[in-house]
């Protein structure tokens, strides 16, 4: 029995938020690529959408298309370029969403100069369709706990990116001052899925100058991901740029997150992180593997070329 003259009792539909996970750069006033993985709950009406980007309220956060990176979504134009603190809107005409399907794709985020406050850190994304109406969205994303560590990481070469070869891969990062003994004790590299670090640990090698690290126990590869033991008694020198190289097996097809992360650790805790996109078949390497570039961009600071024989360090 109840108030109602007529009633019917149906089951409705289960309210689920949509997946996202975000990744980038956590230093303070830094400027790099911030990823956004997400699987929608329900499919897009239409092939046109708008991503909605906001950034945590308050905290100095900008975000930009430029730069936007091709890690699996590509753009078309952005509706509303961020400010600081302010929303940005990006138009993608043909980019037909499946249920259940995981996407990637990244922007320009300009970290503030001071922490964010914890309680509010949270990113958010939306999906809007042709009317511009939010069909799926996440506004309670995590955010990176930002911090200073003096290490900059300026990009990644390869030999070659054809499928289901052995290639050389490198990845260049500077350490801008000296890092105190015990400050971190890993520096971890994280592979794109379907790519396969080789077994051949003496296939990694550090140009010119050696990382300190532990003896007998230099580095581990777990899985999708190779971690170098840093000696907790030396310091990481400072003002020098390393090159890390290291062999990997090519997948077949590349994954929607083809994404590669640049971590160091003081035990669990991530002191430094940076992500950087992956290569696909047929490009070009930014870095002339074959004589060591030590430079990307004009940020990378004064160039230092030099042939594989010069002084490097070899596990």
């Amino acid at each position: 029995p109840n108030q109602y003259v007529r009633y019917s009792s149906e089951l409705s539909y289960e309210i689920i938020g949509m997946p996202v996970l975000f990744k980038g750069n956590n230093q303070l006033g830094e400027s790099a690529s911030g990823f956004f993985t997400f699987s929608p709950v329900r499919p897009s009406p239409s092939p046109l959408i708008y991503l909605v980007i906001t950034p945590p309220p308050n905290a100095g956060f900008r975000t930009l298309l430029h730069g936007l990176q091709p890690a699996g979504l590509r753009a078309d134009a952005p509706v509303k370029s961020g400010g600081v603190n302010e929303e940005l809107e990006v138009k993608f005409d043909n980019a037909t969403l499946l249920a259940g399907s995981a996407y990637t794709f990244g922007v320009t985020i300009y970290n503030p100069g001071g922490a964010p406050n914890p309680s509010t850190n949270y990113w958010g994304l939306a999906i809007r369709d042709y009317n511009y109406d939010a069909f799926d969205s996440n506004l309670n994303i995590p955010g990176l706990d930002l911090g200073t560590v003096p290490i900059r990481c300026y990009g990644i070469g390869w030999t070659s990116a054809a499928p289901r070869v052995l290639a050389t891969v490198m990845i260049q990062i500077r350490v801008l001052h000296e890092i105190a003994p015990g400050t971190l004790t890993t520096i971890s590299i994280r592979a794109p899925e379907g790519i396969m670090f080789s077994e051949d640990l003496s296939a990694i090698r550090i140009l010119p100058q050696p990382l300190p690290m532990v003896e007998g126990n230099k580095a581990t590869i777990a899985g999708d991901t190779l971690i170098l033991n840093l000696d907790g008694n030396l310091p990481i020198k400072g003002n020098l740029v390393y090159n890390i190289r290291f062999e990997v097996i090519n997948p077949v097809v590349y994954p929607h997150d083809n994404t590669w992360s640049v971590l160091a650790k003081k035990n669990i805790d991530i002191e430094f992180s940076h992500v950087l996109t992956g290569y696909v078949f047929g490009q070009v390497s930014p870095f002339d593997l074959t004589l060591g570039s030590s430079r990307v961009g004009s940020s990378a600071g004064p160039s230092q070329r030099f042939p594989l024989g010069a002084a490097s360090a070899r596990l």
